[in-house]
């Protein structure tokens, strides 16, 4: 049975006091706020848009390099 994980945001605490959300798909900074409340929103309409160094990180995952 096929069973999709949640898709997972972690947020980054700034010296500045704001709060970043990061996707660990496309390692896109999602958005900054002052609190993580204000960054659910962002969470949830978040579309990933694969970048250079995502793509590299998938392709190391491939057995055979390719």
């Amino acid at each position: 049975m096929f069973t999709q994980r949640a898709i997972f945001y972690p947020h980054k605490r700034n010296s500045d006091g704001s709060i970043d959300s990061i996707c660990l798909t496309c390692f896109t900074t999602i958005a900054s706020a002052r609190t993580e409340d204000a960054l659910l929103e962002s969470d949830k309409r978040h579309i990933c848009k694969p970048s250079a160094l995502s793509q590299r990180t998938f392709n190391r995952k491939i057995p055979d390099g390719r």
